[in-house]
Order: C-alpha cells, then sequence, then structure tokens
C-alpha cells in the first residue's frame, strides 16, 4: 500500500479516556477494511511527529491524516500544520494530506439529539 492512514486526537492524562480514540481507530479501520492508527497531539503516545515517521519508514508514499476534532480550533488550524511543516521539510517525497475536522456535520447533530433523547428517557 502506497498510503498510510492516521486518527488525531487530543490525548489526555486520563489513560481511560484516551481508549476512545483507540476505539474509533479500530471501528474505522473495520469500516474502511484498512489500518487507521490513532496517534495523539498530547499527554499519550504516540504523538502525531511519531505517527507520521514510523510511517514514512514504512515506506508510504502518501499519508492521510484525518483530526477526530470537532471544530476548527487552535490545534486543527495551527499546531498540526506547524508539525505536518516540519516534517515536510525533512521529506519533500512524501505527500501528507490533512482532512476536514469532523465539524457542523448533520450526523454530530444527529449524535448530539440521540444522547439529549437519552437523557430524557425517550
Amino acid at each position: 500500500m502506497d498510503y498510510e492512514l492516521i486518527l488525531l486526537g487530543h490525548g489526555s492524562r486520563r489513560k481511560e479516556a484516551n481508549q476512545g480514540l483507540l476505539e474509533v481507530a479500530r471501528k474505522v479501520s473495520d469500516i474502511l477494511g484498512e489500518e487507521v492508527t490513532p496517534v495523539f497531539m498530547a499527554h499519550q503516545a504516540p504523538s502525531l511527529p511519531e505517527g507520521v515517521l514510523a510511517k514514512i519508514n514504512k515506506g508510504a508514499k502518501k499519508i492521510i491524516i484525518m483530526p477526530l476534532f470537532l471544530f476548527r480550533g487552535v490545534h486543527v488550524t495551527v499546531d498540526v500544520h506547524e508539525e505536518i511543516c516540519e516534517i515536510k521539510e525533512k521529506y519533500p517525497e512524501v505527500e501528507i494530506v490533512f482532512t476536514n475536522e469532523l465539524g457542523a456535520d448533520d450526523v454530530i447533530a444527529q449524535l448530539a439529539s440521540l444522547r439529549i433523547r437519552e437523557a430524557l428517557g425517550a
């Protein structure tokens, strides 16, 4: 495979909080039928640069990074791009694609509505 898939989460000091990213990465892997590697911005390994470098060392020519963030905050708009720029300078032959965040999508609104209905007992 010439490309690799990375799912980027924030990370937490609470180990159990990081399990969610691992579970979502596994579920996305099952849906796509391809390995999706979870990486973290902070507090947990592997970090984004560690994950990307591991993929490059594995021979990836293209790396797709999907940020599992709701909105375009500082991590999505600044921090990640700074880290990616540093890697691109060292490995210009590798294409790194950064997808959109989850955003104000209808599916997110449906899920939020479901959680509210659950709390209402509906």
